[in-house]
């Protein structure tokens, strides 16, 4: 289980690191602003104060639950898309609890401790902790969204460098060159996913979409999911790729490793995504 995980611990660390604005409230400023912004198109007309806790109520909601319709309630008429796409959050107007940084540091931590056998201090929770702070509370010119394995991969020897020293240590060395092979496998895979003709892939037998269809159901009420219905295995890359993720997803439902527990939204977040591609809810990325 340990060496699954550490073959896409570049994935996931990208998944992790992103998933931190899923549970972010926004900042003072970007609350500010909000209010602001509704206040001009006279959706709203009172009090900062009771803006700022429907707005916390609101990001309080786990991401895959949250609807337009949810802030609509309090106003006097719902807000258009434009404006509601104001409400998403990046890495400068959100705030991220320290509890989320800390258990994303104790994940990474542990695993590639685990993983690799190492005790170093490259791989302590104060150094994953500080890499983790600095991404998610990035400096002028920095990305602030949409994070990329290479972008920890930066960051963290950005606070080996100023916190530990400039030069470089092996072992530390060796482990980055290990994942950025295993993050270049992990894309081509995922590029000759996207790349499978169509007709051959997608298309789904009345059987399969009932049964994406109850998976999406279970994933969304966190309950078993069914059993592919079909007596022999699925040949569709993409229910192939499903499968793995339910594979993961029983796991996940089941297991008190602290390497999983702190990923099981994502996971479940991963089964939904996957559930819709196929369902057609949403269109591949070319």
């Amino acid at each position: 289980m340990v060496q699954v995980l550490w073959s896409t611990f570049p994935r996931l660390m990208e998944q992790n690191l992103n998933g931190l604005l899923d549970g972010a409230q926004p900042t003072a400023l970007k609350a500010f602003q909000l209010y602001k912004t509704c206040r001009n198109e006279g959706l709203w007309n009172e009090g900062l104060e009771k803006f700022a806790r429907h707005l916390e109520d609101f990001f309080s909601r786990p991401v895959v639950e949250r609807r337009k319709s949810h802030f609509d309630v309090h106003l006097r008429h719902p807000m258009d898309h434009h404006l509601y796409s104001d409400f998403e959050l990046n890495f400068r107007s959100a705030v991220v609890s320290e509890q989320s940084i800390t258990d994303l540091a104790s994940w990474a931590h542990n695993l590639i401790r685990v993983a690799k056998k190492t005790s170093a201090a490259f791989a302590s929770i104060d150094v994953m902790t500080r890499t983790i702070r600095r991404i998610t509370q990035p400096p002028p010119l920095a990305k602030a969204e949409n994070i990329e394995f290479d972008d920890f991969c930066e960051a963290w020897r950005e606070t080996i460098s100023k916190h530990y020293g400039s030069g470089e240590d092996k072992e530390f060395g060796e482990i980055v060159t290990e994942l950025k092979w295993l993050n270049a496998e992990l894309k081509r895979s995922e590029q000759g996913a996207r790349s499978t003709p169509p007709p051959a892939s997608l298309y789904l037998t009345p059987g399969e979409s009932e049964w994406t269809t109850e998976v999406y159901r279970a994933a969304f009420e966190w309950s078993e999911v069914p059993d592919y219905p079909l007596p022999y295995e699925p040949e569709k890359k993409l229910v192939k790729e499903l499968m793995r993720v339910i594979l993961l997803y029983r796991i996940a439902r089941v297991s008190k490793l602290p390497e999983i527990l702190e990923n099981r939204e994502k996971i479940r977040a991963t089964l939904l995504d996957r559930c819709e591609v196929l369902l057609d809810r949403k269109k591949l990325a070319s």
